[in-house]
């Protein structure tokens, strides 16, 4: 039985509602409860504090990437960017929860889309992942829409139907109905009509969690300067996929086709401490190698759980085989 909210204001007309909104520490924290009460590894919101996102999560092969927001109108693509590049370098999914998108609350059981980033709301991500029940419908320009089983309409035409008849059991053109046999998507209440009509569903569930990150992009190790860019030009040279990372706790990700290296430069900025632990629990979170690297290395090979690399043993180093091995034995 349909049971989101849409549904219920196509069916039976249009009602008023209060919607209460949490505050946006709260949603983080009920957010994390759930990923946990879930089977995720998922990462401290309090450890990620100066980060583009405020989770990471992992379950078996399924990698999140979640930022929540107050209201969806205040993103922009460069707000963005530190969860795109993390979610692309470990292949894992990029979310945003939103409580609201202006003065409208976020649908649950919809999912509304911002820069390419899928956004849904914390009830739609709870009934994905803790009950297995997915969104139905998706927001795009013009309104609501859903996808439509095709096969379920070239099945009822075979059973006797005319494209005819379906249109007006629906209220659209012949045309639309061919459209949507050639997998063109719906509106909701069109959808919902042509249910009624054959006695069958035919909406298709949405899956949020499927846009999974690549990471083929060719690397920019230009796009780093001073110290950054001596350190992410030299892993360049020994075959390293370099891009930098923005409002992310670590500078860059270093990639091949074995590896995913988030690493950290200590250009003596304050809080180096903090990013370590930030980048240590994102690697554990992950499975990921991490690494900072330093101009001067003292006694210390390992801050916070992240292991440290002095510039001068970078240079020295003449594959990736000889970073990794300097890495793994400062874990």
């Amino acid at each position: 039985m349909r049971s989101n909210i849409w549904f219920q204001k196509v069916l039976y007309g249009s009602y008023c509602l209060v919607f209460i909104v949490k505050p946006r520490n709260e949603t983080v924290t009920d957010l994390h409860g759930m990923l946990l009460r879930a089977g995720f590894a998922a990462s401290d919101p309090k450890d990620l504090v100066h980060s583009g996102f405020d989770i990471v999560a992992r379950r078996d092969q399924v990698i999140l990437v979640i930022k929540v927001v107050t209201n969806a109108n205040s993103l922009n693509e460069e707000m963005l960017t530190g969860m795109k590049t993390l979610s692309n370098a470990v292949r894992g999914s990029a979310i945003l929860i939103a409580l609201k998108s202006g003065t409208e609350p976020i649908e649950d059981g919809v999912v509304y889309t911002r820069t390419g980033i899928p956004m849904i709301s914390l009830g739609t991500l709870r009934d994905l992942i803790e009950d297995g029940i997915p969104p139905i419908v998706y927001a795009a320009s013009g309104g609501f829409y859903v996808e439509v089983d095709s096969e379920v309409l070239r099945k009822a035409r075979d059973g006797g139907l005319s494209l005819g008849d379906i249109a007006e059991m629906a209220g659209v053109t012949r045309r639309t109905i061919k459209m949507y046999e050639d997998g063109m998507s719906a509106k909701l209440d069109v959808a919902l009509r042509i249910e009624k009509g054959l006695g069958k569903e035919i909406i298709l569930p949405l899956d949020p969690l499927s846009c999974r990150g690549v990471d083929d992009s060719p690397g920019h190790p230009e796009e780093f300067h001073g110290l950054a860019g001596e350190i992410f030009l030299r892993l360049s040279h020994i075959g390293y996929n370099v891009n930098p990372a923005a409002r992310c706790p670590f500078d860059g990700v270093a990639t091949d086709k074995d590896v995913v290296l988030l690493a950290g430069v200590d250009q003596k900025r304050p809080g180096l401490d903090r990013r370590a632990r930030a980048i240590s629990v994102l690697s554990r979170v992950l499975e990921k190698h991490s690494v900072i690297f330093v101009d001067r290395l003292g006694e210390k090979l390992n801050l916070e759980g992240t292991p440290l690399v002095c510039t001068s043993e970078l240079q020295k180093a003449r594959d990736r085989k000889k970073v990794m091995d300097l890495i793994e034995e400062r874990v």
